[in-house]
């Protein structure tokens, strides 16, 4: 089943591969995705080489991301909802992060074993008691990365908080 799952992606990784940008920038930002993203908001992606992502804990012992120089490879996927109109207060992101190492082809993955990329999801609103960024660890995740072409597919869901984006199904060239 995995090497049929693995074929498939391939064929498809090949089929949709965008000309690769000669730019060497350490960062690069990504058009809105048009599969994953809902109607109502914005997402973005941004590849960060040369980069390692920590994951820290407040004096209150709230997880928060924090991505510094390093060896890996981090992604970051941001969706950004639409404020509500003369409403204040009606921000609404939702993050997704992840590290790799650059010469890591390809990773399959499945609930736990995401901790391996360092997987969490965040949810950040004026939403009492249902915000902040939470380990991912229930889901799959297939990640094939190859010459700054990245095919990222996964699905999760973070028990603890509600979440919008619980798939993102991506090829990103950077």
């Amino acid at each position: 089943m995995k090497l049929l799952i693995y074929c498939v992606s391939v064929l498809m990784f090949f089929s949709c591969a965008a000309p690769k940008d000669q730019s060497k920038n350490q960062k690069a930002s990504i058009p809105p995705p048009h599969i994953n993203c809902p109607e109502g908001g914005d997402c973005s992606f941004e590849i960060m080489r040369n980069s390692v992502l920590n994951l820290n804990y407040s004096d209150t012992g709230q997880l928060y991301p924090e991505v510094v120089e390093g060896d890996k490879i981090v992604v970051k996927f941001h969706y950004k909802k639409d404020p509500v109109k003369d409403v204040m207060d009606s921000g609404y992101s939702e993050y997704v992060y992840l590290e790799f190492e650059p010469d890591e082809t390809q990773l399959i993955l499945k609930d736990k074993e995401l901790q391996k990329v360092k997987m969490i999801f965040g949810r950040i609103c004026y939403c009492k008691g249902a915000m902040g960024y939470f380990p991912v660890q229930q889901g799959n995740l297939f990640l094939f990365n190859r010459d700054g072409n990245l095919q990222l597919r996964t699905s999760f869901k973070v028990n603890k908080i509600p979440q919008i984006i619980q798939q993102i199904d991506e090829n990103i060239n950077y």
